[in-house]
């Protein structure tokens, strides 16, 4: 998987846009070496997601992502 993202930014972009009022937008993104997932608060130029223990997490790349579903 090295050098090869699965979504662009302007996807991710397109689908947290694009939720019907009270869906969110949930990523699986690599922190590190550990694999994470949360909920999309904002994009930008990287990612922004809280996850389920309230932990923010900014500056995600989109080529950190490894997953997507609107919930």
């Amino acid at each position: 998987m090295a050098g090869t993202a699965l979504f662009t930014l302007k996807t991710i972009k397109a689908a947290f846009r694009g939720l019907y009022p009270g869906d969110s937008l949930c990523v699986t993104f690599l922190d590190g070496e550990v694999v994470v997932t949360g909920r999309v608060t904002g994009i930008g130029g990287r990612i922004g997601a809280v996850t389920e223990k309230g932990r923010l997490h900014e500056d995600i790349h989109a080529n950190r992502v490894l997953s997507m579903e609107v919930k």
